[in-house]
């Protein structure tokens, strides 16, 4: 069974992620840039689910990044990735810290990694 949707909304909707990758550079611009609609579609949302979770993604760019932090066995925490974006914000604002418990054990990430590489490369298809 897919454990994972790709739904398309009117409206650009960010993610827990979009904050830590899609940096504001001045005035309505982003690096990397935020995700355009998909003509006659609109926004694409990856959801992906696990251990009765949903994960949401607005961009394939969160998607490789939050790839990147959980394939480490020994993920970063949450305040050493809010040095990294440059934000002063507690460690409770960072989305790794909001990531439920429950799927943060190295057992737990490895399936969630399978389920999410191939999610993304249908996910890549829809931009």
């Amino acid at each position: 069974m897919k454990k994972w949707s790709i739904q398309f909304q009117e409206k650009y909707t960010g993610s827990p992620l979009t904050y830590w990758v899609h940096k504001a550079i001045g005035n309505s611009k982003y690096e990397p840039p935020l995700p355009k609609p998909v003509a006659g579609k609109g926004f694409a949302v990856l959801i992906v689910e696990i251990a009765e979770i949903e994960l949401f993604f607005s961009s394939v760019n969160e998607v490789d990044h939050f790839l990147e932090v959980i394939s480490q066995k020994n993920m970063p925490t949450s305040m050493q990735l809010s040095k990294i974006r440059g934000a002063s914000y507690g460690p409770n604002k960072h989305w790794l810290s909001r990531l439920p418990g429950k799927i943060k054990p190295w057992r737990k990430r490895q399936r969630l990694i399978k389920i999410l590489e191939k999610a993304r490369k249908e996910f890549i298809i829809n931009f």
